[in-house]
């Protein structure tokens, strides 16, 4: 059969119908022509459906929960454009996803007629039916307003699509949820796909992206009643583990595959230069690390409990579990010579970025080795002393560090919790037994095998319970892709991000590499090991926390603790919306485009 290629190679808008190079009857694969001529090709498009092409991840740098060694994203420093290529991809994508899953719906009655079981055709309209609420309730919430196709656009109508408003792209993703939760089932036998939970999930998160609080308490109290899900055991094992029934919608790295997710996918720039990473080049961020509140529930600007001369201690459990732990400053381990290097062992090797350590013990032969994760040998030690722990295990080491097959949970029930704690915040309906049943119960988890009670949140004020919420969400989420969407729907990324990122001290060559000689070393090299050894490294003193969980931290650069890495940039006029894709208005002068875009 003749081949028509259509070359539209930065065009999405034809994605509606077809793939970017068109070809209408490939002689290699199926075709509109002649697929779902059987079940097996039939479960083939289905199944195509379930990789980060369809359900993209958010890049971990457009949080403020990380922070890089060497760049910032375009969402953070006011340099995203219409041309931006991520942008043009998510839009495509989520079209393309959107034009199989009408084919695959309009394709049910030949289904019927080649005999596929009714029960089957059933889950697949299911899914094609999730796939459409996920990608319409994302277009709203990046874009607004947006094109919304219900049956099946011809080429033609296209080139002349308009963008419909938000709210009835809104109305259409929440009936597609809710007709994939009527059709699909509660869980699988040995398989890992969109079930009737995953739809009230997914139905609930784009409601609160959205603002809409009450489709969100209803979507995500449904989920809860399912009573198919629940909190794993341990907060830390829950991101190493191989299955966990908090897992509602995930993505599983594979070795023999060669297919690796999140942090998984990124080994050398998570692990320390000591274990053969890159020293933390995507570290926990500065302001991540001051949310953590004490273990008597306050933030550390209003805790007794905090003590700067030990980031780590008297802090929720989390903290530890997250961030690589270190014994900081000249604190009272050190002082009273109780400092047992073994208590603070990471990937084989003491973990201490403290500048006047030379060396520090590995633990396969009990040695003291050269200290490469400390800027005392390393220019490119983590910029700001921290680096993360969730996530990361043994794995990371095998597999020549390519890649390590651990599970980013996409969306977890933890995660359901909390959506459903703040829409009932956000409506004034929140009670103590919503809080005992949500926030309580992942703290009660965090705290689990630590012989400290955990601390109750107690009923307050609807400000009050919003910061609580906002906090939770910041730590107990930390480092999984949804900061950046907490940002931009609370409306407040303008704050964080014209704000700038900070690092130490800037970086040295190694002519300063310290040998315990101050005479030998720069005078600001001299000013760092001061700073550590009166307990201000890698943070100094005590940041206001504000209303939001998030700290200021520029008083900071004042005291000469840390210095400015980078600034950040948010228009506050145009950043909450995405543009849409310059290339997509080219070809149909029918798309209107945000504002200031």
């Amino acid at each position: 059969m003749k081949k028509y290629r259509i070359l539209i190679c930065a065009t999405s808008l034809l994605s509606l119908v077809s793939c970017v190079d068109l070809n209408l009857s490939p002689l290699s694969e199926g075709s509109s022509n002649n697929w779902y001529s059987t079940q097996a090709e039939i479960e083939m498009s289905v199944n195509d459906f379930y990789r980060t092409d369809f359900f993209p991840i958010d890049d971990m740098l457009w949080g403020d929960d990380v922070t890089a060694r060497n760049s910032t994203s375009s969402v953070q420093n006011g340099t995203l454009t219409a041309e931006d290529g991520t942008i043009a991809t998510r839009w495509q994508n989520y079209y393309k996803g959107i034009a199989r899953a009408l084919r695959l719906i309009n394709s049910m009655d030949h289904a019927r007629e080649v005999g596929v079981p009714e029960k089957d055709i059933t889950q697949y309209e299911g899914e094609a039916y999730f796939y459409m609420g996920y990608a319409y309730g994302m277009l709203a919430f990046h874009w607004g307003d947006a094109i919304l196709d219900k049956t099946g656009m011809t080429l033609d109508e296209a080139y002349k699509a308009t963008r419909s408003p938000k709210a009835e792209v809104l109305a259409y993703s929440y009936e597609c949820l809710d007709k994939a939760a009527e059709r699909l089932p509660e869980k699988y036998s040995g398989l890992q796909k969109a079930t009737k939970g995953a739809a009230y999930a997914f139905k609930a998160r784009i409601a609160l992206y959205n603002g809409d609080y009450a489709v969100a308490e209803e979507a995500a109290k449904k989920c809860m009643d399912l009573g198919i899900y629940k909190l794993h055991g341990n907060y830390r094992d829950l991101f190493t583990a191989s299955a966990s029934e908090e897992w509602i919608f995930f993505f599983r790295g594979d070795v023999t595959l060669k297919k690796y997710y999140w942090a998984g996918a990124d080994v050398q720039n998570c692990i320390t230069r000591l274990s053969g990473g890159w020293g933390g080049q995507k570290a926990p961020s500065y302001e991540l690390v001051c949310a953590y509140p004490c273990t008597d529930g306050k933030p550390i600007d209003e805790s007794p409990l905090y003590n700067p001369k030990d980031l780590f201690e008297n802090r929720d459990p989390r903290m530890a579990m997250t961030i690589v732990p270190f014994a900081t400053a000249y604190n009272k381990k050190v002082l009273d010579g109780t400092y047992n290097p073994k208590d603070y062992m990471w990937l084989g090797y003491e973990y201490s970025p403290d500048p006047t350590r030379t060396t520090v013990l590995r633990a396969s032969d009990e040695t003291q080795v050269g200290n490469n994760d400390s800027k005392a040998r390393a220019e490119h030690a983590s910029y700001n002393g921290f680096v993360f722990r969730k996530f990361i295990d043994e794995s990371f080491l095998e597999n020549g560090k390519a890649g390590a097959p651990t599970t980013y949970p996409m969306m977890r029930y933890g995660d359901v919790l909390l959506m459903y704690a703040e829409a009932m915040i956000e409506q004034g309906k929140c009670t103590q037994e919503v809080l005992d049943a949500t926030i309580n119960k992942l703290r009660e988890r965090a705290y689990a095998g630590t012989n400290m009670a955990y601390p109750r949140v107690i009923l307050g004020t609807q400000q009050q319970m919003r910061t609580v919420l906002r906090t939770e969400r910041f730590i107990e989420l930390a480092w999984e892709g949804q900061r950046y969407a907490d940002l931009i729907r609370w409306r407040i990324a303008g704050k964080v991000y014209n704000r700038p990122a900070y690092f130490l001290l800037r970086a040295w060559s190694g002519s300063n590499s310290w040998d315990g000689d101050e005479n030998k070393v720069s005078a600001e090299y001299k000013r760092l090991i001061q700073n550590w050894k009166d307990g201000n490294y890698p943070l100094g003193g005590v940041p206001q926390i504000d209303e939001d969980g998030i700290a200021d931290l520029k008083y900071m650069v004042d005291a000469g603790y840390i210095v400015v890495a980078t600034e950040r940039k948010f228009d506050e006029e145009r950043d909450y919306l995405w543009p849409v894709p310059a290339a997509d208005i080219l070809v149909n002068s029918n798309l209107s485009q945000n504002p200031k875009w």
